[in-house]
């Protein structure tokens, strides 16, 4: 069984993010391996995948996302989440 890395980090509403993506800091997603897409998991029940991008800009505890693609999923801003690569299963 493969394992996969993840983290525990706030996800909140970006305005500069575009639909259908998500920032995280570079350094970060080298540690979690993420090179495409993340997966972010909510209470165990709201799931999201969406198209990582880079950046040092971002806080290395945060990951930005598209406001209109959290409250179609029901994530709240500031909301506490579990990230990982997305490995498309």
């Amino acid at each position: 069984m493969e394992h996969r890395i993840e983290r525990r980090m706030r996800v909140k509403k970006n305005d500069s993010v575009k639909e259908g993506q998500a920032k995280i800091n570079s350094q970060i997603a080298a540690q979690l391996k993420i090179v495409d897409s993340i997966e972010v998991v909510v209470a165990g029940k709201r799931k999201l995948v969406l198209k990582a991008l880079m950046g040092a800009d971002v806080p290395a505890n945060e990951v930005w996302a598209c406001p209109d693609d959290m409250v179609k999923a029901g994530v709240a801003d500031n909301s506490i989440a579990t990230i990982r690569a997305y490995s498309g299963s």
